[in-house]
């Protein structure tokens, strides 16, 4: 890459955010040393720059010709490290870089077949207004680094000549420099490739380490439909619906002196051991695409299952890749919604009194059709299963929910028995929860339990259906609200609190025991609320959902132990397989979905076993079940007990939900939005301060009738950074509609004192009672940097605990940096989150989490 420099600090490569980097390759020079990238778009081609080619070549200019076959070196570092493969230069796509900025880039023939697990990327070919602000990363391979390293921006509009401007998000991380050029820039909205980085800024050079740099986008690389039909999506607005689904056509054939040359030519290759051996050329038909969307919280897990079945498949057919499974995360009330809705491209509508309203732009904003749909613990509603769009489901796996201990809270000669199903839910809830000077509990045999004072923590029943099916446990025999709430769930929220747990998923929560487990001069985590297979997955140090990027096994103290209640429920994982017309389902594609059912109740069951599920009609556990991995293997799989507690109990669901709302403590929120100059950039349905204010109106209809909000705005427009508009108190319908409508009044200007007024705002919080229950937290909104608090970093520590959610749009970043850490470990250390949103759809992502605050008491 003509011009780049900079060294930023060596750090490990960044977890894989989605497929891209599964198509990611290092081109070599003759020595070895990679000097760029290229990056598949489709079974066999890659892309990649010019120059990159030239680098790797050496410096004689190279000018590949109808008769002259010219090779280079390539390897997949994420799929198959350590393979090098022989690639084509193919003359007709040879263009090197123009003075008028066109050109630089080749397209790339693998002479054998891609590695087991490669994938070709997804395109989208935006126009230039569709190029601003997205948030974008790129994977690529810095002075030389073989494994890789990430670079994380945004993309900041076009310039001229075609080509178009990229940005660093924060002041930390990598920028881009040689080793860059030839990788392909991924959309984080969209999942797909919308350019590929050619060159950093050689004549403005904006700040010391140059993080401008340029790509070129889709729409000006040749990508046409002889390669194998490659998935563009040539709409911005509606892309997913147009994906092709079947089979491609086969390979472009060469002249028999081409072919006579490659052949040679592989023969030096191979003395060196730079290729495989090879097949003919085009000798694999294209893979079908098969596309799944599976719950966030089992995201990883799923990934893992369609990897060994893509491997299955390949093997099944001599090698050749037949099936691509795309899986990606969407939550299971969104799945539901998008089926009922048909997986509407309208506008959608927002929430107005009475009306929940329905999101818009269903590809975009969730996700592609699925063919197959895996909705984890959630089990849909009969009315969706009958929709016509499904035509088929059944349970493929199951896992029992548990009480995890951390192993060195245990003692043998006191609790082992009460491992094996001797105590109900309530029983070892109070073994759990109560401390040894407590009053023991009396069992239904007569038995008294002491507390061990280990603390229980339990996910969040307004998004975690597993504590939805053990409150249904958890409650039984409750004499009435008041003991739910004096023996349940104060004892929850003070372990929540106390340790900084999220309110959150199953996922979520366990990530934070990781955090607390990895710290070995902190006292032992909690016991946590989970399923069976998320028990062994933390101790086996897999991922844990799509949001936790947490890793490693536990110290043999911080592992967890299963302790099995008495009539436990248990979680089916179902398979869903849907139907949509011929114009976006391929035949191919439904018959690949109906081979990956079969898959999955024959040989896959040896996968699903493998992480950690119980499978029907297997006898045997597999190898994850097993006594070092804190189970007992021996825990019936045809428990009749299941039965009494299942997911699919609706009235028993909706029973422990109605206990929970009454039970729960009330909310005490300030929301702060960000009113400077930047929030009237627009967002699609207005300016993003337009949509953050639908966001609001919409959210203060939901307030409980115990909860409190409070809200301010803040910018250096206002004497003191912040205007107070609602004082923090309770729902008041005349007040509220005056808020709104003072808001749509306003007209945002000046900078962004966002620390400042994260400081201010925990502190009001917290200097408002401390000898109540509210859950006190704090919500900001804000779409850029802080450029106004002269250095103060907030003080998120404190007592009473204060949670912070941060919304993240536009400019702002969750990886901006606070004092040593970034904004997102900030708000999780709090038990709070930041999110990064779409400033389009700023007003769902307020809305979800005030609902997940405070909706559970609107009944009160």
């Amino acid at each position: 890459m003509p011009g780049a420099t900079g060294r930023p600090p060596q750090r490990p490569a960044r977890p894989v955010p989605g497929e891209a980097t599964l198509a990611v390759a290092a081109v070599h020079d003759r020595a070895g040393n990679v000097v760029g990238a290229a990056f598949l778009i489709d079974s066999a081609r890659l892309l990649t720059c010019a120059h990159v080619v030239q680098a790797a070549l050496g410096p004689e200019p190279v000018a590949p010709g109808p008769a002259d076959a010219v090779v280079v070196s390539v390897s997949f570092p994420l799929v198959a490290p350590g393979r090098r493969l022989a690639a084509l230069v193919l003359p007709q796509h040879w263009q090197p870089g123009r003075p008028d900025g066109s050109g630089d880039y080749a397209v790339l023939q693998l002479v054998a077949p891609a590695p087991v697990g490669a994938r070709p990327v997804r395109l989208a070919r935006p126009g230039q207004a569709g190029t601003r602000d997205r948030v974008c990363r790129v994977f690529g391979f810095p002075r030389a680094l073989p494994e890789g390293r990430w670079f994380e921006g945004w993309v900041v509009g076009p310039i001229g000549g075609g080509w178009i401007q990229l940005a660093n998000r924060s002041d930390s991380g990598y920028q881009i420099e040689p080793g860059f050029s030839g990788a392909p820039v991924w959309d984080s909205r969209l999942r797909c490739v919308i350019g590929m980085i050619v060159a950093v800024d050689q004549v403005v050079r904006p700040q010391p380490a140059r993080p401008a740099a340029f790509m070129i986008p889709i729409r000006r690389l040749p990508v046409a439909d002889q390669y194998g039909r490659p998935r563009v999506l040539p709409r911005w607005r509606q892309p997913f619906s147009r994906w092709r689904t079947g089979p491609a056509p086969a390979a472009a054939r060469w002249s028999t002196r081409v072919r006579a040359r490659v052949a040679a030519l592989l023969v030096a290759l191979l003395a060196v051991g730079l290729a495989a051996v090879p097949e003919p050329l085009g000798g694999c038909a294209g893979p079908v695409e098969l596309r799944v969307a599976a719950a966030p919280d089992d995201l990883v897990t799923y990934q893992a299952v369609a990897a060994a079945y893509e491997s299955w498949t390949a093997a099944r057919a001599g090698g050749c890749r037949t099936t691509n499974v795309f899986v990606y995360p969407a939550a299971p009330r969104e799945v539901a919604q998008g089926l009922q809705l048909g997986w509407s491209e309208s506008a959608g509508r927002p929430a107005t009194e009475g009306d929940p309203g329905t999101p818009g732009w269903y590809p975009a904003d969730v996700g592609p059709r699925p063919d197959v749909w895996l909705p984890g613990a959630e089990m849909p509603s009969q009315q969706v299963l009958n929709l016509t769009t499904v035509r088929d489901y059944l349970t493929v796996a199951r896992s029992p929910l548990v009480l995890a201990v951390p192993r060195a809270l245990v003692d043998p000669a006191r609790d082992d028995a009460d491992r094996q199903r001797s105590l109900s839910w309530p029983e070892l809830f109070a073994k759990a929860s109560r401390s040894p000077g407590e009053t023991p509990t009396a069992t239904a045999s007569g038995r008294r339990v002491t507390g061990t004072g280990w603390q229980v923590v339990r996910p969040d029943p307004a998004v975690s259906p597993e504590a939805r099916m053990v409150d249904v446990a958890l409650y039984d025999g409750a004499p009435d609200t008041a003991w739910i709430r004096q023996q349940v769930e104060q004892r929850l929220e003070a372990a929540q609190d106390e340790r900084g747990f999220p309110l959150g998923s199953l996922a979520a929560v366990l990530c934070r025991q990781r955090q607390l487990a990895a710290d070995p001069a902190a006292p032992a985590p909690p016991a946590v609320v989970t399923t069976e297979q998320a028990l062994v997955q933390f101790n086996l140090g897999e991922r844990l959902g799509d949001g936790c990027v947490e890793r490693g096994r536990p110290a043999p103290g911080r592992a967890l132990v299963a302790f099995y209640p008495e009539l436990t429920p248990g979680v089916d994982h179902r398979l869903v397989l849907l139907r949509w017309p011929d114009s976006v389902q391929s035949p191919a594609a439904r018959a690949a979905a109906d081979d990956l059912r079969r898959w999955l109740t024959g040989p896959g069951r040896d996968e699903l076993l493998a992480r950690g599920f119980r499978v029907p009609g297997r006898d045997g556990t597999g190898p994850a079940l097993t006594e070092e991995n804190g189970v007992l293997p021996g825990w019936l799989l045809d428990n009749p007990q299941w039965e009494l507690v299942d997911g699919s109990d609706a009235l028993a669901l909706n029973t422990a939900d109605q206990r929970y709302r009454e039970a729960r403590r009330p909310a005490r929120v300030l929301l702060a939005l960000d009113t400077s100059g930047s929030m009237l950039a627009q967002a699609g349905r207005g300016t993003r301060f337009d949509v953050a204010v639908d966001g609001i109106a919409a959210s203060l209809r939901r307030l409980g009738g115990r909860d409190e909000v409070g809200v301010w705005a803040f910018s250096t427009a206002y004497r003191g950074n912040a205007g107070r508009l609602r004082e923090v108190g309770r729902a008041d319908r005349a007040r509220d509609e005056a808020l709104v409508a003072r808001l749509r009044r306003t007209v945002p200007a000046g900078d962004t004192p966002l620390y400042r007024t994260i400081d201010a705002a925990i502190g009001e919080v917290r200097r408002r009672g401390g000898g109540d229950d509210h859950l006190r937290a704090v919500v900001v909104l804000t779409d850029g940097r802080d450029t106004a608090s002269g250095g103060l970093v907030p003080r998120v520590e404190g007592d009473p605990p204060v949670r912070l959610y941060v919304i993240a749009v536009g400019e702002a970043s969750c990886d901006d940096r606070v004092r040593t850490r970034t904004l997102r470990q900030t708000a999780r250390a709090s038990g709070g989150q930041c999110l990064q949103a779409e400033a389009s759809t700023v007003d769902r992502a307020l809305t979800g989490l005030f609902r997940q605050l405070w909706e559970k008491g609107a009944g009160q």
